[in-house]
């Protein structure tokens, strides 16, 4: 049975942002335009936050050794991941934060096509796959950038379920990861896989008091207790080719 009922207002606006977001992320404009600076304004803003953020990724994902060599990060947003880092560029496929990474000096290529082939010990991917509508297409982009003993590092968001509104979000993620469906789309973009990790950190802006009196060292320690208290994590899965 089909109820004609009346639409309520509330209604009507989901409906017409539904079909707004739907232009333009079929349109390829969605990241192109304004997301980062809804989603991340404080990273943009503040250059201290920015700052304190770069020295903690950097310190969280990568050893002393792994962060001298040549790193590339698929989808680098704003920047944070590869500023911290002495021989890391990256790529977007947001105009805007491209923009932001340059006006920080950082490495950035306009198009995947300009970035060497072949050439990177480290491919770092995160938060990244999640919004994709064909992750294996990536993968096997990622796979062409690394030289033949190359790592890839895919970081994805350790995703919870609740009851969620029925409109368009801001993230519009696409999948919800496990190690399971990772490693399988791993192995079928041709990598393999040697290790798979939670990790846990939060509290990057609520806890930058604590750097400022303490130094970077005590921030690090209370952002990754932060996330363990909370269980804020992510999955981190790292392959070499196959």
């Amino acid at each position: 049975m089909t109820y004609h009922g009346r639409v309520s207002e509330g209604q009507a606006f989901h409906a017409k942002e539904s079909r707004s977001v739907s232009k333009r992320l079929q349109s390829g404009s969605y990241y192109d335009s304004s997301y980062h600076g809804a989603r991340f304004p404080e990273l943009i803003g503040d250059n201290s936050y920015f700052v304190a953020r770069a020295e903690v990724q950097a310190r969280f994902y990568f050893s002393n050794g792994e962060r001298q060599k040549r790193i590339f990060e698929y989808g680098c947003g704003i920047g944070q991941g590869i500023a911290a880092l002495p021989n890391a560029a990256g790529w977007d496929i947001g105009a805007e934060a491209r923009a932001a990474c340059r006006r920080r000096n950082l490495n950035v290529y306009d198009t995947l096509e300009e970035v060497p082939r072949h050439a990177w010990d480290i491919v770092f991917c995160r938060h990244v796959l999640e919004h994709l509508e064909r992750p294996i297409d990536a993968l096997a982009s990622m796979r062409e950038l690394l030289q033949p003993a190359g790592e890839l590092f895919i970081i994805v968001p350790k995703e919870e379920h609740f009851a969620v509104k029925l409109a368009p979000d801001l993230d519009q993620h696409l999948h919800c990861w496990n190690f399971r469906s990772l490693n399988n789309l791993l192995f079928r973009a041709g990598f393999v896989p040697h290790s798979n990790e939670y990790r846990y950190m939060l509290g990057w802006h609520a806890f930058l008091p604590i750097r400022k009196r303490f130094g970077p060292g005590a921030y690090y320690h209370a952002t990754k207790l932060g996330g363990m208290l909370r269980r804020n994590g992510e999955l981190l899965v790292r392959a070499g080719i196959a």
